[in-house]
This record gives structure tokens, C-alpha cells and sequence, in this order.
């Protein structure tokens, strides 16, 4: 298989006038007014810049990087650089499904995108590559690597879209591989000592018969573009219908169908993530940016849920620490 591997990231300006007039719109003729598709997950902190010094620091290998758009290009962005696509909605999602603004759409549809390599890594834009990587920290012989660790699917009192949403894709991924049959035939990939402490969740919940869900890490997933192929191929009426809705819905899938469809199938091979780090902003983050400073992580991702942050105190701490992180321009800006 070809060694190269691309990048692709999905990033949305939620201060651009116009694309809010647009979400505006659009929130009035279906009426969607919910946890899903409120200010927060669409916040901007200005961090987009420090993504493309750290790719070019850590991992100046990569092939392409695929920017995910819907007409929003950063004024900074060298979009000359041979190494840059901008990639608008319309460019790979059929133009019935458009316009959208529900996340899940938008990353289901990436195995259209002209010229994407088969192996790739998604990253949402709160993903960061914090320490210098190889390409096999990605992808071993032309597999992706990723951690299956079961999970038991819960609620809060919040709207749960979520949780509704895993629990969709596992529906489907069900009725192609069954819980049993898998792990009888890849007990060394359910059981495997790079998952360290998370083989607890394995042993706890093999006993299910079913699929009581699959634990996401909420960081960069390495995909092979064949598999999206293949789980559209299989559910394609399903998968056309969940492209109407406008905004994220309790009826949806989203591209970790893919992800599971990888791991269940056996086309991965098992990888530690112990030094990847899933965090919560908080109004005080120090203690995990001095962490960060210090390349203690490989990847981070950096959540934003919670709509009571002082905004502008948070932005202008991650940006002072981004840019003590990466002080120089990239060849990606102008």
C-alpha cells in the first residue's frame, strides 16, 4: 500500500456574521434549538495556527493536510503551500444534504474527497499533536492502530445526542459482527497488555452477550478510506437519510460507526494511549498546560463543554501558552 498518510481536520469560525446568519436561519425553518447545536460547539479559541506550527514541528511528514470548510478561511493561511487542500462542503457532500451544520454529516462523507489518501488521520480542531511522532505511531503495515476497549453506554439529564448516537452505530455494527464471534477469534486484540488499566473495562463487561459500547477516546482516529467505503456500501439508506438532518439529532451515526467498524472487523492494530491526554477547559488550566509545555503528552485534545467559562480569560491562557509552545511561524502561514 502507498506510505502516505494525510491529515484531515474539520474547522468552523462561530463568530463569522454570515455563517451565523446562515445557522440562524436554518435554526428557525427546523426548529433546532438544543445541546447540540448551542454556542459551544461551535467556539473558535484561535488555537488553529498553533494546530499547523505543531504539525509542521512534530509531524512535518505527512502527506497533505485536508482543511474541512465551509467558505471560512483563516486570513493567516498560506493556501499556496502544495501541502494545504481547502475543502468546501459542497466539494464532497452532494448538494441536496447542503447547506449543514451538523458535525456528523460533515465527517461521514470524507471518503469522498478528491485525492484523499486510503490511510488518514481525523482530527477534530480541539486535537493536537503535542511531541514528535512517526508515521507508525498512526498506522502499522498499512493498518491503523486504536485501543478497543469496551465501554457501558450512560446518560446524564443533558439532551444524551451522544449517547444516542453510539448507540445507533453499534446497532448497525451488530448486525455485520456479533460480540461473541469477534472475541472468540481476536482475543489477543480484546485482550492486550498495551491497553494497560482499561483491560479492567474488557474484563468487566465481556460477560454481555451484546455490545454495551465501545470507549471513545475523543482523540485523532486513523481511518483507511476503504472503510468508509465499506460501511457506506452496507448502510447507504440509512447513512443518506441521517445527511438530512441540519443539526445533530438523537437519530443520527457518525463517523465512529467507521472507527467500529475497523476495530470489530480486526483491520487495526492495538496501540497504548497512555500518553494521550483528554482534557476538560476549565477556568484555571495551568497545571495542564505546564504538563503540556512540558511534551509530557503526545496528542491532547482539549474539550470545550462548558458554557460558564470566562471566555476571554481562557482564550487569552491558551494562546500565551500555545505560543510559548510554538513561538515561530509554520510554512503553512503568510
Amino acid at each position: 500500500m502507498d506510505d502516505k498518510i494525510d491529515f484531515v481536520i474539520t474547522w468552523v469560525d462561530g463568530q463569522d456574521i454570515n455563517w451565523l446568519n446562515k445557522k440562524r436561519k436554518y435554526e428557525t425553518i427546523t426548529n433546532k434549538k438544543n445541546e447540540s447545536n448551542s454556542k459551544i460547539r461551535y467556539r473558535d479559541w484561535g488555537l488553529l495556527k498553533y494546530w499547523f506550527r505543531s504539525i509542521e514541528k512534530y509531524a512535518p511528514w505527512v502527506n497533505k493536510i485536508f482543511l474541512i470548510t465551509d467558505h471560512q478561511i483563516p486570513e493567516w493561511l498560506d493556501t499556496s503551500n502544495n501541502k494545504i487542500v481547502i475543502v468546501n462542503h459542497e466539494d464532497y457532500i452532494p448538494n441536496e444534504y447542503l447547506p449543514t451544520f451538523n458535525s456528523n454529516t460533515i465527517e461521514l462523507f470524507i471518503n469522498n474527497i478528491n485525492d484523499l489518501s486510503e490511510k488518514f488521520v481525523y482530527f477534530n480542531d480541539d486535537m493536537f499533536i503535542t511531541n514528535y511522532l512517526k508515521k507508525d505511531y498512526f498506522f502499522y503495515k498499512d493498518l491503523p492502530k486504536d485501543s478497543l476497549i469496551f465501554n457501558a453506554v450512560s446518560v446524564d439529564d443533558k439532551n444524551s445526542i451522544i449517547e444516542h448516537t453510539i448507540l445507533n452505530n453499534l446497532e448497525l455494527i451488530a448486525k455485520e459482527n456479533k460480540k461473541i464471534d469477534f472475541v472468540k477469534k481476536n482475543f489477543n486484540k480484546v485482550f492486550n497488555i498495551k491497553y494497560g488499566r482499561n483491560l479492567f473495562r474488557n474484563c468487566l463487561l465481556i460477560p454481555w452477550k451484546y455490545y454495551t459500547g465501545i470507549y471513545n477516546q475523543h482523540m485523532p482516529i486513523s481511518y483507511l478510506k476503504t472503510s468508509f467505503d465499506h460501511v457506506w456500501n452496507k448502510n447507504q439508506e440509512v447513512l443518506y437519510k441521517n445527511a438530512e438532518n441540519k443539526f445533530r439529532t438523537k437519530m443520527d451515526y457518525s463517523h465512529w460507526l467507521v472507527r467500529y467498524y475497523q476495530l470489530m472487523s480486526s483491520n487495526f492494530v492495538p496501540k497504548s494511549s497512555k500518553k494521550d491526554k483528554f482534557y476538560s477547559l476549565k477556568n484555571d488550566n495551568k497545571k495542564f498546560l505546564d504538563n503540556l509545555v512540558k511534551r509530557k503528552y503526545n496528542m491532547i485534545c482539549i474539550n470545550d463543554d462548558d458554557e460558564n467559562l470566562d471566555y476571554d480569560k481562557v482564550k487569552r491562557e491558551l494562546e500565551s501558552y500555545f505560543l510559548t509552545m510554538f513561538p515561530e511561524k509554520s510554512c503553512f502561514e503568510k
